[in-house]
């Protein structure tokens, strides 16, 4: 039972790294650098007079945005939440409305308490109204997740996404504290043990280390927070973290919400999300009508990315009810995808020249080992 929890996390990181390959290969990759220095030129120019330069500039800069031939992250974000649209009306049909609302009757049933132990159950209202709003949370997380990607690769990006335990760590231990006061937060009880502390810590700065180059000095300049991917990548993390709480209130005991149901639900809440971005939000509105310009094969290597990351979602989503600190599966998780994006980026870079190169792959193979150790710690 102890290695349970890392059997469906091991398959969801396997389904996301297929993802994040797939999104560096659809991704149009924009180099933070030279966009900097071409907006220094007509900043320049502009004080030269020179408007004929700033035209050639921003004919150039036209020519490389992601905008061209390959799908922006906006886009490829817009065809991920029509994937999930179709495969929640896929799940929902096969599983049934009955099954899909299976909590809302074992509550009436057993008068609001669990079978097994007696606790107080959580209305399944709420329950519903948490998936759903757990939804909005996904589709954000995603969206600057994927916009990431136009300006660095998947084995950098993956290693960043670890810091979202960072942020889940202190949550999920200020709510065990409030579960002794209040009895609706009991899914987080549990306080981490100081073992599970130190492996946490291990699993985080080894899953850290690729993104730093080997530096950990890297943390006190202003220039690596400043990098558009991290700030974006920051933001992605913050809004996947209250999402996995989320995961973890709705599907564990006193939520009784199986991972199908939570996963159908929250689907529902991430496409009624992207539904109001397209249309009330101009720049979305704008990519979704550019998509008619994008090569088909892109978007169809898009939307099996989606297929992959949303299966990925349910696999993990049973994890964070199996085990019983989120913070812990959080940091493993990020850490297996790291490993599992690494193999694959290179082994479909070497054998089908599929994605971009891989770079710095001794870091790479070092914090994996560190992870190891860590993972080893949590068992």
């Amino acid at each position: 039972m102890d290695l349970l929890w890392l059997v469906p996390l091991i398959i969801g990181a396997v389904l996301w790294a297929g993802c994040d390959v797939i999104s560096d290969a659809v991704i149009g990759e924009q180099d933070e650098e030279k966009e900097k220095s071409e907006k220094d030129d007509i900043e320049k120019n502009n004080k030269d007079g020179d408007e004929e330069k700033n035209m050639v500039i921003s004919t150039e800069n036209k020519a490389t945005t992601p905008t061209g031939e390959k799908l922006t992250g906006e886009q490829d974000a817009i065809i991920s939440g029509i994937v999930m649209f179709f495969l929640g009306i896929f799940i929902h049909s096969a599983m049934g409305t009955t099954q899909l609302y299976e909590y809302y009757d074992t509550y009436i049933a057993n008068d609001g308490f669990t079978a097994a132990n007696s606790l107080e159950r959580i209305s399944p209202t709420m329950v519903t109204w948490a998936a759903l709003i757990g939804g909005v949370f996904q589709c954000g997380s995603l969206i600057y997740l994927l916009k990431s990607f136009e300006s660095s690769s998947s084995t950098i990006i993956v290693p960043m996404i670890q810091l979202n335990s960072i942020i889940i760590l202190p949550l999920s231990i200020i709510l065990s504290i409030l579960s002794y006061y209040y009895p609706i937060l009991s899914t987080f009880h549990k306080i981490i043990t100081p073992t599970h502390l130190f492996a946490f810590t291990l699993i985080f700065f080894g899953s850290f280390y690729p993104s730093l180059e080997g530096d950990f000095s890297q943390l006190s300049k202003m220039s690596f927070w400043k990098q558009k991917a991290v700030s974006q990548v920051l933001l992605s993390d913050f809004l996947i973290a209250i999402y996995y709480l989320i995961v973890s209130f709705c599907t564990n005991e006193t939520g009784a919400m199986s991972s199908k149901s939570f996963l159908v639900v929250s689907t529902y809440g991430n496409c009624l999300t992207f539904g109001f971005l397209i249309l009330f939000v101009r720049s979305f509105r704008r990519s979704a009508i550019t998509l008619l310009k994008i090569p088909r094969k892109y978007i169809y290597l898009s939307a099996i990315g989606e297929i992959l990351s949303l299966s990925g979602y349910f696999f993990v989503s049973i994890s964070y009810h199996l085990y019983y600190n989120s913070g812990i599966v959080s940091a493993a998780e990020g850490a297996l995808n790291q490993f599992f994006n690494l193999i694959v980026a290179i082994l479909l870079k070497k054998f089908l020249n599929f994605g971009r190169d891989v770079k710095r792959v001794r870091e790479k193979v070092f914090s994996c080992i560190i992870v190891s150790i860590g993972l080893i710690l949590t068992t």
